[in-house]
């Protein structure tokens, strides 16, 4: 078991919040994205590190990654219930790739690795044990999306019937820059480019929504989801920290878009999550400045924490964690 640094959870201005807990897990590393299931929770980020958790983040075990894997960011994992593992890593070239971890042998076999010099891999997300996508920066052949009905076994670039933008990409800061809608439906949120916009995959069919967030490099949408008949998109610009990070609304019925209230989060918003409490709907985002909670309705955000998070997880009955920068993990939950 590992050795964990514990302190008291920095809460601000939240009356609806349970003070929790912050570990360190290793100062050395840094996380990048966390996935969970009910109380099984899988965190990852810089040197390959992987960890996990089954009691809801109280103890931590680091899980033995792929063989030479130290050099890699492993920005986006998913795991199942019966123990299969698929990892991502983001990086230049061969450094992006797609790792499979087998739930009876509990061997990694390499499923995906970049052959050009240009890709760059940013997320990916399971619909189901068996459907799986990712999202990658594009290239040559214009926008990139994998896509597995094999539970990630094997991956296959789809065409899309739409042009890349110039630079379009995506931002590989916290696992949900591409997302899973109701009814099936995918979400991915672009950037990098003049004209950000949101990639949506409904019925067989791929189809592209513009969007208000400033464009420009480093700059667009970091992080989409969805409740409801909303879609929430998050981000900002990696070159202007002085400013606040951005945050918008879209109704999916009259396809109107709504400003959020002012986020308390500088530059961009690295990742978000969505909660639903008795009723009520939660809305989290987090960036290296922090994490804040908006509660639907309501004017202001809140602030949670003033640690640097990069990518959140919530479960309606086990409430919300958030990993990030030196290790840290913090375990947020609401009365």
């Amino acid at each position: 078991m590992i050795k964990i640094m514990l302190f008291t959870i920095s809460l601000t201005a939240c009356l609806s919040c349970v003070a929790g807990t912050v570990k360190v897990l290793d100062p050395n590393i840094s996380f990048q994205t966390v996935h969970r299931l009910g109380t099984d929770i899988w965190a990852s980020g810089t040197h390959g590190a992987i960890y996990h958790s089954k009691d809801n983040g109280l103890n931590w075990q680091k899980v033995k990654g792929p063989v030479n894997t130290e050099q890699l960011q492993f920005r986006d994992i998913h795991a199942f219930a019966d123990g299969t593992v698929t990892i991502m890593s983001a990086g230049e070239g061969g450094d992006s790739r797609i790792y499979r971890r087998d739930n009876t042998t509990q061997n990694w076999s390499l499923q995906v690795q970049g052959e050009q010099p240009e890709t760059f891999f940013d997320c990916l997300h399971f619909s189901d044990k068996q459907h799986g996508w990712l999202y990658g920066d594009s290239d040559k052949q214009g926008l990139f999306v994998l896509q597995t009905q094999d539970g990630g076994v094997h991956w296959q670039r789809q065409t899309l019937p739409l042009s890349a933008q110039t630079g379009e990409g995506g931002f590989a800061s916290s696992g949900t820059c591409l997302n899973q809608g109701q009814n099936a439906q995918i979400y991915i949120g672009t950037g990098n480019t003049n004209g950000p916009r949101v990639l949506n995959y409904k019925d067989g069919e791929w189809h592209s929504i513009e969007t208000p967030i400033s464009g420009g490099e480093a700059a667009g949408i970091f992080s989409v989801q969805q409740a409801d008949e909303n879609l929430y998109i998050f981000g900002g610009s990696l070159k202007t920290e002085n400013n606040a990070a951005q945050a918008f609304q879209y109704n999916l019925a009259t396809r109107e878009w709504l400003a959020m209230p002012v986020v308390p989060l500088k530059g961009a918003i690295y990742g978000s999550a969505l909660l639903h409490v008795r009723g009520e709907l939660k809305i989290l985002i987090a960036n290296p400045q922090g994490v804040a909670v908006l509660n639907q309705g309501q004017a202001s955000w809140q602030i949670l924490s003033d640690n640097n998070i990069w990518s959140l997880a919530c479960d309606p009955e086990f409430a919300c964690i958030g990993v990030g920068k030196e290790g840290v993990v913090e375990l947020f939950s609401f009365r």
